[in-house]
């Protein structure tokens, strides 16, 4: 009966390990994104990211301004290429479930969002959040980088046009 008991105990201990291990791994929305710098982006979509533009760095193929505000990983810029002027994110989307890394991510943007904005899948690894008569549309998107890890983009377009995925966009 002591062997049967101390298995339980083994086992149960084992079963809650493993339970907080879940949970220390998976992130809350403000633990992977800053919602008030996300907030502070959406914004000033209005006035093409005039307010947030830092020093601006310029090649042959785009304009990039380094900006203060980091909703994703502390690798935010506005940028400009093919598209007009817009805010854009990089980082890990670090999950459990690597297929679920763009749900898991959504989820968590669409609680940093709040209210009135809703999601839609417009391609396997993109979201876009939308809100009724409001311009600025915010996009997740996920791929795989060239060491295999499960890696996002955050980005914040002036209207739903910029946001459009581009023809060779994959």
């Amino acid at each position: 009966m002591a062997a049967m008991a101390g298995k339980w105990l083994l086992g149960t201990g084992m079963a809650l390990l493993a339970g907080c291990a879940s949970q220390a791994t998976e992130q809350t929305a403000a633990e992977r994104f800053d919602c008030a710098a996300l907030n502070r982006a959406i914004t000033s979509a209005e006035t093409g990211f005039e307010d947030i533009k830092g020093r601006l760095e310029t090649t042959s193929l785009t304009r990039t301004w380094q900006t203060d505000t980091q909703a994703f990983h502390d690798a935010c810029v506005i940028t400009a290429s093919r598209r007009p002027d817009h805010y854009l994110c990089f980082g890990s989307l670090a999950t459990e479930d690597p297929r679920g890394a763009l749900l898991a991510g959504g989820e968590a943007l669409g609680q940093c969002l709040g209210e009135g904005w809703r999601s839609a899948r417009t391609a396997p690894d993109r979201l876009e959040f939308t809100r009724q008569d409001s311009e600025p549309v915010v996009v997740l998107e996920s791929f795989l980088n060239d060491r295999g890890r499960r890696m996002g983009t955050l980005g914040v377009f002036r209207n739903a046009s910029d946001a459009a995925p581009l023809s060779d966009d994959g």
